[in-house]
C-alpha cells in the first residue's frame, strides 16, 4: 500500500484531499516496535508524530528519574506537547514511547505553520487534540483532589485498558505507583483489596481487569 493510499484510508475522514496530499508529499511513515522511543526529553523537535496504527504514550520524567504517563495516543491522534513545543521553539520536555507495535506519520516541524495557514481541517484537528488533552488533564486533577486512592487506581486501570484495547495489562505495581505519585506498598495493598472485591485478578507483572 503506497503512502498516499494509506493516509487516505486512515485519515481521509478528518482531512481534506489537498491536506492529505501535502502530508504524503512532505511526511514519512515509520514502523516502530513496542518500547521504541522517538522523542526524548531535551531533544529538538524535528517532526510532529501522528499515530497511524498502534498506541503510543507520552511520558514526563521527574527529577528523581521516575516516569509519569501524561496520556496515551491512539490511531489518528497527535501529540499536543509537540505542537506547543514547536510554537515556542523550546526543547522537548516529554518522552514519546511506543506502547505497542505501530506506525507513525512524521511531519517536518518547519512546515507546520503552512498547514495552520492553508488548511482549516488541520486547524480544527489541532484544536480538537488540545481540547481532548485538556479534558484529560482536568479529569486527572479531579481524581487527585476528590478521589480516594483506590478509585484513582480503578480509573487508571480503566483508562489504560481502553487506550490499549485489552483487559490484560502488563504492568508492575511500581509503574502504577510512579504514574499516580504514590508508594508501591500502597498500590500493592489496594490492588490486593480490589482483587478480593472481584474487580481484578493479579499475576506477576500482569493485571486482568474484570470490570
Amino acid at each position: 500500500m503506497n503512502k498516499q493510499h494509506k493516509l487516505d484510508k486512515i485519515l481521509g475522514d478528518i482531512f481534506s484531499e489537498r491536506l492529505l496530499k501535502n502530508l504524503a508529499d512532505n511526511g514519512r511513515i515509520v514502523s516502530l516496535e513496542e518500547g521504541m522511543q522517538i522523542i526524548s526529553r531535551g531533544d529538538d523537535i524535528k517532526d510532529i508524530p501522528i499515530v497511524l496504527e498502534g498506541t503510543a504514550k507520552v511520558v514526563r520524567t521527574d527529577e528523581k528519574g521516575e516516569e509519569h504517563i501524561l496520556f496515551y495516543l491512539n490511531e489518528k491522534e497527535a501529540c499536543t506537547a509537540t505542537f506547543s513545543i514547536c510554537a515556542t521553539s523550546k526543547k522537548s520536555e516529554i518522552d514519546f514511547i511506543m506502547e505497542t507495535d505501530g506506525e507513525l506519520l512524521l511531519y517536518p516541524v518547519h512546515l507546520m505553520d503552512n498547514l495552520t495557514k492553508e488548511f482549516p481541517s488541520w486547524r480544527y484537528y489541532v484544536c480538537k487534540n488540545f481540547n481532548k488533552r485538556m479534558k484529560e488533564f482536568l479529569n486527572t486533577m479531579d481524581s487527585i483532589v476528590f478521589m480516594k486512592m483506590d478509585q484513582r487506581i480503578l480509573k487508571y486501570l480503566d483508562k489504560a485498558s481502553k487506550a490499549l484495547q485489552t483487559k490484560v495489562l502488563n504492568i508492575t505495581h511500581q509503574e502504577i505507583a510512579n504514574d499516580l505519585s504514590t508508594s508501591r506498598v500502597v498500590v500493592s495493598r489496594l490492588l490486593k483489596q480490589l482483587e478480593h472485591e472481584g474487580r481484578i485478578k493479579l499475576y506477576r507483572n500482569r493485571i486482568n481487569i474484570l470490570f
